[in-house]
């Protein structure tokens, strides 16, 4: 994550803190228009790796605002589950990824869209292999997005404070 951290310094970002290798970033930017900041870091990753490494790029207040007690109500035992949001490039995909999961069965699969996420819950063990994991696997090929862990989005809104 060093590397990352200089690299976006270096391309003139500011205050670059990462979280572990989580591959999220909070950094300040003197452009205020979220995409501009997302067009940026996507240039430098593009020229440093000679590839494609498509970014998301969230705004303080949408991350605070993703870190608050999550939606929907975790079944019991809770210790057994894990809240999830799938961060998604748009209302519009996130919206398009929802209608996808509802394509499930809607009574076992509950989701919930809050802005450019989907909110869902997987029992422990089965992020991967969960229905609306799938779901989510074969939206990201068309689509960009990326699902954490609520306690990861809970830990990058800590940063900022």
């Amino acid at each position: 994550m060093k590397d990352l951290t200089s690299l976006l310094q270096d391309g003139g970002f500011q205050d670059v803190k990462t979280l572990l290798a989580s591959g999220n970033v909070v950094l300040n930017s003197e452009a205020s228009d979220p995409l501009v900041v997302q067009d940026g870091c996507n240039e430098l990753l593009r020229q440093y790796y000679q590839r494609e490494i498509p970014t998301l790029v969230f705004t303080e207040d949408e991350i605070q605002e993703l870190a608050q007690p999550f939606v929907l109500p975790i079944p019991e035992p809770a210790s057994d589950h894990h809240a999830y949001l799938t961060l998604c490039n748009s209302v519009f995909d996130a919206h398009e990824l929802g209608e996808a999961i509802g394509r499930l069965d809607a009574q076992r699969y509950d989701y919930v869209i809050v802005g450019r996420t989907v909110q869902w819950i997987a029992s422990k063990g089965t992020s991967t292999t969960d229905p609306v994991a799938k779901v989510i696997q074969a939206q990201a090929k068309h689509r960009i997005l990326t699902t954490r862990n609520h306690n990861t989005l809970i830990k990058v809104a800590k940063i900022f404070r």
